[in-house]
């Protein structure tokens, strides 16, 4: 049973809750609009961050794409402010259907930290405000720069310009030069030809000479006389036959081409030996470099298995320690006072940290920029997981490691870790980072 006071409290209490729901209507609907303001304001950096991108891509400037990837950083974290504020929103719109029975005090609280939320963008939003001024001044110190750079480039390739044009014409002067040169030659090979049929020709009438220089002459013996002997020595020419007149002068032509064989074998055979040294000198070298990286490899990886494994031991063994590149080289793993055994007999967790030892070895002696680990501590218990992840932190400053794992030892260790999960309604990947 109610009475009338009753009801008249409830009606009160009513109209009190309709109040308040107008009010928290009203705030919600102004926080909507500065929401929807700030949404506006950031489109607009948007149009005005793209009209910047588009003017430093003209540029290519490594330093102004640095200082734009840490403003499309800043801008980021903006995205994810804002992303914040319209999941609070949405929370926010859900508590609206259940306002009643939920406490004003909690209300206002939401209300305030939707205000510091707020405040906090506006902040980063002037803070944006101040950067894209600094980039817009320095993009006009750019451009003047540029402008400077292209007049003196302008210059440069003027005077490029009638260099060419010069040595254009000198070369022009040299081809005339140069085929004058070789008309002068042909002429001086044809005089020298001549010249020489005309000894040749002396040569061989001294020749002939020579060869009746100790024949008497016999001056007081009759022309028919003479005839006659010369008749008899006819018929003795041609009792011996015909005679290559030319045998001589093959002779000197075969000989000719028999010492210019001679000397180019001389010198084959010269190169050939200065060949065979160098090839010795370099193998030599090549083994004594391979020798010392060797070394340097086997130091590193006996060093950095010992801090991997507590009381084990291992080293690189050289199949042919004489000939080093006609073998191998072998690894020997000693564990728990056992007897050094190949690699091969090892199990799955103590192969992992030896190769993990040997990776390491060679990154001491020739670093890469990076490194991506595909779940290398899968077959790792907990202890030499957390080794591993020890010796990967000793090595970051040198470079970057990426290693997907699922071991919290490692995953404690990291700098940042992005998680990868699946929605099964929908199918669709999501990737979430975090920074430690």
């Amino acid at each position: 049973h109610l009475d009338d006071s009753d009801l008249d409290v409830s009606q009160n209490l009513k109209k009190e809750f309709e109040k308040e729901l107008e009010q928290v209507d009203s705030d919600f609907m102004s926080l909507q609009m500065k929401v929807s303001a700030d949404i506006r304001n950031l489109a607009t950096f948007k149009i005005k961050k793209q009209q910047l991108r588009n003017e430093m891509s003209e540029l290519r400037n490594p330093t102004k794409l640095a200082e734009l990837n840490t403003f499309e950083e800043q801008l980021g974290n903006i995205k994810e402010v804002l992303i914040r504020s319209e999941t609070e929103l949405k929370h926010l719109t859900e508590r609206q259907n259940n306002l009643v029975g939920h406490e004003d005090e909690s209300i206002r609280r939401v209300l305030k930290q939707q205000e510091k939320e707020e405040n906090d963008f506006k902040e980063d939003i002037s803070i944006l405000l101040g950067t894209i001024k600094m980039n817009t001044v320095r993009l006009e110190d750019l451009e003047k720069q540029e402008k400077a750079f292209y007049k003196q480039f302008q210059k440069a390739f003027d005077r490029r310009k009638k260099l060419s044009e010069t040595i254009e014409k000198l070369e022009s002067a040299t081809i005339v030069k140069e085929d004058e040169i070789r008309d002068f030659e042909r002429r001086l090979n044809v005089v020298s030809v001549e010249v020489a049929k005309l000894n040749a020709e002396i040569s061989v009438l001294n020749d002939e000479y020579a060869e009746y220089e100790a024949v008497e002459v016999y001056k007081t013996i009759e022309t028919a006389d003479i005839k006659k002997r010369i008749y008899n020595a006819e018929q003795q020419l041609e009792k011996i036959g015909p005679v290559n007149m030319k045998a001589v002068a093959m002779y000197d032509t075969v000989k000719e081409e028999y010492d210019k064989l001679v000397e180019k074998r001389e010198i084959l055979l010269q190169e050939k030996e200065n060949i065979l040294v160098m090839i010795n000198q370099i193998e030599s070298r090549k083994t004594d470099l391979f020798l010392k990286v060797y070394e340097r490899l086997n130091t590193n990886f006996k060093r950095i298995f010992a801090t991997l494994s507590e009381k084990g031991e291992a080293y690189l063994e050289l199949e042919n320690p004489e000939q080093p590149f006609e073998g191998g080289v072998n690894v020997k793993v000693k564990l728990s006072g056992k007897k050094f055994m190949d690699i091969r007999s090892l199990s799955g967790g103590e192969k992992t940290m030896t190769a993990l030892a040997f990776i390491f070895a060679i990154q001491e002696n020739d670093p890469a920029s990076f490194y991506i680990m595909d779940e290398v501590d899968a077959a790792l218990d907990k202890r030499n997981a957390e080794k591993l992840a020890e010796l990967v932190r000793q090595y970051c400053d040198r470079a970057q490691y990426i290693v997907v794992s699922h071991n919290d030892g490692v995953i404690s260790s990291a700098d940042t870790l992005y998680g990868v999960s699946m929605d099964q309604q929908t199918g669709v990947s999501k990737v979430v980072s975090l920074k430690l």
